[in-house]
């Protein structure tokens, strides 16, 4: 009965201490992110607001979003692409970077993902703000 117990708190002492990660694969956390973007270039804000967890979307409205938007392309200029796309973990969230070049500027559009897959932050940063390491090339 002692062993029963050991291994009892030993288990519940990993799960316990096991910090709670987003479900979403690297490849489908990267895609949303890209989706995301996507639909800013779109006008689509009530596609980003449903991928929104409840904080986000109280916190950030359709309008605020579109807002956002317009300031980043009036202030960097037209959008160009995509130059690199990183993920990891930050605390206990997953998080995706999107290394964005614009005509004036590159910057860095991050995404935060709950334990749901939901966006819980997102944010446009200069490109040295950027958190996670680069992608090291083969």
């Amino acid at each position: 009965m002692k062993k029963i117990s050991v291994v009892t708190a030993a288990i519940l002492a990993t799960v316990l201490s096991t910090p709670a990660f987003a479900q979403l694969t690297k490849e489908a956390a990267i895609a949303k992110l890209e989706t995301i973007l996507k639909n800013l270039q779109e006008g689509k804000a009530a596609d980003i607001v449903k991928e929104f967890d409840a904080q986000m979307t109280a916190a950030v409205p359709e309008e605020k979003l579109l807002g956002g938007w317009t300031g980043v392309t009036s202030q960097f200029g037209a959008f160009k692409g995509v130059t690199e796309r990183r993920e990891g973990q930050v605390k206990d969230r997953q998080v995706v970077e999107l290394i964005v070049a614009f005509e004036k500027e590159t910057i860095v559009l991050r995404a935060a993902f709950d334990t749901a897959g939901k966006v819980s932050g997102l944010v446009f940063r200069p490109a040295s703000a950027a958190v996670l390491p680069p992608v090291k090339q083969p």
